[in-house]
């Protein structure tokens, strides 16, 4: 976020990045919201129009979290 208010939209993409590239087990409901923060604020900044910044803000919504895993049913 402090990349992204320093108008660093490349640094912005180099710090998420490794977010991003989670698997989807390790991403937990922390993770979800910080980088539904940075979508948010993306949508605001002065680059939204940006390529960079539309391509990253199309990831960040893509990006969910990881799915409980399935419980048997009891008999």
């Amino acid at each position: 976020m402090v990349r992204l208010h320093d108008d660093q939209l490349d640094g912005t993409v180099d710090a998420l990045r490794p977010v991003l590239d989670l698997p989807p087990a390790q991403r937990n409901r922390g993770i979800v919201v910080s980088a539904r923060r940075v979508h948010r604020a993306l949508g605001h900044s002065p680059a939204r129009t940006s390529h960079l910044a539309r391509e990253l803000r199309e990831e960040i919504a893509q990006y969910a979290p990881a799915t409980p895993p399935a419980t048997a049913l009891p008999r």
